[in-house]
């Protein structure tokens, strides 16, 4: 072994690699491993909720935009029925389009319909409008019966 001195202190090293002792301290560190057999479980959770959140959030947000742009697209509907004929201004419709026109030609509201026509049934003033935007014209206007389901009886003895 060799020994080194200094003022103070006397520092002896191994006679073999002078820095294996420090290399034996730093080999005594470990950190923590993150990914280890007990953390993975934790770690793919935690992802998957956070994977679960970020789509919860982008669906809330399509949600939200689609929303939007069916009430303008009804606003728009509106605006341009109004223009044909007197609606009721205090109630908004139900709109519903007429994809398979053959199919409802048994009824007599939708004999003159083809795909593509709107349908605006205001339940309250009873009165239902089928709209042709692609001629912007008012195709038939009909009285409606509107049943109030089960869920609008009263249950009151």
């Amino acid at each position: 072994m060799q020994s080194t001195t200094s003022s103070t202190r006397t520092f002896i090293t191994p006679a073999g690699n002078p820095d294996k002792q420090s290399d034996k301290r730093q080999s005594d560190f470990k950190p923590r491993k993150l990914l280890n057999r007990k953390n993975l479980p934790w770690l793919v959770v935690s992802l998957l909720v956070l994977v679960i959140a970020f789509l919860f959030l982008q669906y809330r947000s399509a949600q939200h935009k689609l929303q939007a742009n069916n009430t303008q697209q009804v606003k728009s509907l509106i605006a341009k029925v109004r223009k044909l004929v007197v609606v009721p201004a205090d109630e908004i419709p139900t709109v519903a389009t007429v994809v398979h026109a053959d199919k409802l030609k048994s009824q007599t509201f939708f004999q003159n319909a083809n795909d593509g026509d709107k349908v605006l049934v205001y339940s309250r003033e009873k009165e239902a409008i089928l709209y042709r935007p692609s001629s912007n014209q008012i195709v038939t206007i009909a009285p409606v019966n509107v049943t109030p389901t089960s869920d609008n009886t009263n249950l009151s003895k």
